[in-house]
């Protein structure tokens, strides 16, 4: 027996599996759709909770309607406001969001098939045969209420349905990638480290613009479907293309390198950064000198010497490898930081300039030692490459000045790692005034990570007189500020310490904002 509202039933539950998906798409989002996010996720945990304990309340309610032989009207009703009531749990639970979901081509395809899916389900219990129900045949009628509460299991198996289809799709967009750099001429140049991988690019991009037609990887965009966003972009006019590679799983590099072929490889640096996923720093190690053992035999690979006790060892290549920074090729000397930025000395094997950045940070001249031993190397003339430093911009949220109502912030949201943060506070360090510093601590440090917080805060202590703790890694913080006699203030959330800035700050102070956890960080 069906009815004539079983329409609007249907296509609530439609409407509803597509909000629904929301939360979910979103924690997948923020780790390339990998499913394990969800067991993780602290706000689909109560989100879920929320609506089963809704949907198990309003079942037994319709349950009881049921038995009791009401007219069809009133079954309707519950349902329908029991969805309605439920759809509107998801999105207020949904809650605010520092990065909202990105509705990508991918996010699109996955939420309608999760929708198809959903109403297959539900669909096929609705039409099942009258006999299937014995004496009452509206408890059919059930799933419109208890879908809420299958959902998640429903969820994950048509992502792993999808994702399926989703590999093979990435995988012809890499071999169309890979195609269209082998047929050009471009000097493909690819970076990666634990940290300084954007910060390199963009210098390695202002200062070989000087003489080449650069395409680089805009951002962020480090893995292999940014990147043949970017290919898609290249023409016969480009000369040089230069490629971030991040990594957070063994074969990431390996499998960037395999779509790149690049002639020039550079290696910013190596630290414990995603030791989470990757498992141990050999793995760490390992990945990252792909850089160098996958390049082109006339190629070469510019590493920072500060990390060449590192990987002198393991370094089995037959490409040659330049060392810069510190020390090497090309290196900087006489480091002198100022409020609006850094003088140094500049090396080129036997020549020396006097160079001055608006970049703050021994690490960021570094970088540039980095970027010039590269564009020294491809023909850009020395004082052009000096004449250049002085005009990059920093990389927005790594180490950038801003300066607001008389008080100096030094944004650093994007650092999460534990050497970034130590150079992060020796900068705080320079500056006269009284000095904050706000930060949630390190995240994927696997087994190190409470004792790398606690070094954090053992640091923090040194630098600060103010110390803005926020979130649940602040005790970690916290043990190693032993003996630290400022002041502490602790938040769940940067927003709310934001909100409260005007009660403790005051012209002058000098706000160090290390680190901005992902939400996907936020709810663990």
């Amino acid at each position: 027996m069906y009815y004539k509202g079983d329409w609007v039933l249907i296509f609530l539950v439609t409407v509803m599996s597509a909000v629904i998906s929301k939360p979910y798409m979103y924690v997948i989002q923020q780790d390339n759709y990998r499913l394990k996010e969800l067991l993780y996720s602290k706000r689909i945990k109560s989100s879920y909770v929320t609506v089963v304990f809704t949907s198990a309340l309003f079942s037994g309610i319709f349950v009881w309607v049921c038995i009791s032989e009401a007219d069809h009207v009133w079954c309707f009703l519950i349902l329908t406001f029991s969805l309605l009531t439920e759809c509107l749990l998801y999105v207020t639970l949904d809650g605010a969001q520092k990065k909202p979901l990105r509705y990508t081509p991918r996010a699109i395809r996955a939420t309608i098939f999760v929708v198809m899916v959903v109403m297959g389900a539900v669909l096929t219990i609705h039409f099942a045969p009258a006999e299937f129900w014995g004496a009452y045949p509206k408890l059919r009628y059930l799933i419109y209420s208890t879908f809420p509460i299958f959902y998640p299991l429903i969820f994950v198996i048509a992502l792993y349905a999808i994702n399926v289809f989703e590999r093979l799709n990435n995988w012809r967009y890499e071999l169309k990638t890979k195609k269209i750099l082998q047929s050009s001429n471009v000097v493909k140049i690819a970076i990666t480290g634990s940290f300084g991988k954007t910060s390199v690019k963009n210098y390695l991009n202002e200062l070989l613009s000087i003489k080449y037609n650069v395409l680089a990887t805009p951002a962020s965009f480090n893995t292999p479907m940014g990147i043949s966003k970017t290919v898609k972009g290249l023409d016969v006019s480009h000369q040089v293309f230069i490629a971030e590679m991040g990594a957070r799983r063994v074969n990431d590099i390996k499998r960037l390198m395999k779509i790149i072929s690049p002639d020039i490889g550079i290696l910013t640096g190596l630290n414990a950064q995603h030791i989470q996923t990757f498992k141990t720093e050999q793995n760490i190690v390992h990945e990252k000198l792909h850089v160098v053992d996958m390049l082109k035999k006339d190629g070469f690979c510019v590493i920072n010497s500060a990390v060449s006790k590192k990987i002198n060892a393991t370094i089995n290549s037959q490409v040659e490898v330049v060392f810069a920074g510190l020390e090497g090729e090309v290196f900087v000397s006489d480091v002198r930081p100022f409020v609006h930025g850094t003088s140094f000395c500049l090396h080129f094997q036997d020549r020396t300039y006097n160079a001055f950045t608006g970049l703050l940070g021994t690490h960021n001249v570094e970088n540039l030692a980095l970027a010039s031993a590269v564009a020294y190397r491809l023909g850009v003339p020395e004082d052009l490459i000096v004449d250049k430093i002085a005009s990059i911009s920093p990389v927005e949220h790594r180490l950038q000045l801003i300066e607001s109502g008389g008080i100096k912030i030094i944004d650093d949201t994007f650092n999460s790692n534990p050497d970034g943060a130590r150079l992060a506070l020796e900068t705080l360090e320079s500056f006269e005034g009284r000095k904050v510093v706000v930060t949630p601590g390190l995240v994927e440090l696997g087994k190190v990570e409470l004792h790398e917080n606690k070094i954090l805060g053992a640091n923090v202590a040194r630098v600060a007189d103010v110390a803005v703790l926020i979130g649940k890694r602040a005790k970690y913080i916290e043990e190693g500020m032993e003996g630290f006699n400022g002041k502490v203030l602790h938040f769940d959330s940067l927003k709310q310490a934001q909100k409260s800035f005007k009660d403790f700050l005051s012209t002058g102070d000098v706000v160090l904002l290390l680190n901005d956890l992902p939400d996907i960080y936020e709810d663990f």
